[in-house]
């Protein structure tokens, strides 16, 4: 999704860097598939992906070998460092900023959703509430896209322009969330707060209770970053 405040070299080094760090996609010393591969599989052109690299060999994540392709850096200590603790901790920080910039956000947000929507955007919401309950608790990039899709339809039925256009920077935001939890040990707990409060936002959506709401959409964020901060196992 476009990030309109972040230049696509470098969103696509962050997606590389969680798909290292956080997803253990690629190992240590690793080669990564091909320009032409990895960039039909990551949706950009091979210039971005080119920039990405270069900004991800300066930080020393990968290692740029001549003829031979682009490989992931290893560690010259990984006992100094556990190979991404340190990335880890970083992003479960920007999780937390991003979590509290939501409280601030979003509480309103759906104030003004139920306030300014449409019947057919409000009822897009409730419906994106009900596709997450039907999902099973397993079916994880599933729940990742619905929980996108929830919140966008949030920002859509407000009508607000600035609104909008922070939301592809959320919509990031809240796969990172789970994804990140999902390396913490707290995915289970992201992931039944995502299909609770979701369905009780919807229950008071349809019955057009901004205050309710919005109490919902409060509680869901500040359970959001209890759960982060309460990891079942320690980084």
């Amino acid at each position: 999704m476009k990030n309109e405040f972040i230049p696509a070299s470098q969103v696509v080094a962050n997606e590389l860097s969680d798909m290292i760090f956080l997803q253990k996609l690629y190992q240590p010393n690793e080669k990564l598939p091909n320009e032409h591969e990895l960039s039909a599989q990551l949706g950009v052109s091979r210039a971005t992906l080119r920039e990405a690299i270069k900004l991800l060999a300066a930080k020393g994540v990968l290692t740029i070998k001549r003829g031979s392709g682009t490989f992931v850096t290893a560690p010259e200590d990984q006992a100094s460092d556990m190979f991404g603790l340190t990335y880890l901790k970083d992003k479960v920080k920007l999780i937390n900023s991003w979590f509290e910039f939501r409280l601030i956000l979003e509480p309103p947000c759906i104030r003004l959703a139920i306030e300014n929507g449409t019947p057919e955007e409000l009822q897009a919401i409730i419906d994106s509430a009900n596709r997450m309950t039907n999902c099973g608790a397993v079916e994880k990039e599933a729940i990742i896209k619905e929980d996108q899709i929830f919140h966008i339809a949030i920002a859509t039925a407000t009508h607000n322009d600035i609104i909008q256009l922070i939301m592809p920077s959320l919509a990031t935001a809240v796969r990172d969330s789970i994804i990140t939890a999902t390396q913490i040990g707290t995915d289970i707990k992201s992931i039944d707060n995502a299909m609770t409060y979701h369905a009780k936002i919807a229950e008071f959506i349809e019955m057009r209770d901004a205050d309710g709401a919005a109490l919902a959409m409060r509680y869901h964020l500040s359970k959001g970053i209890k759960d982060l901060n309460n990891p079942e196992k320690k980084f």
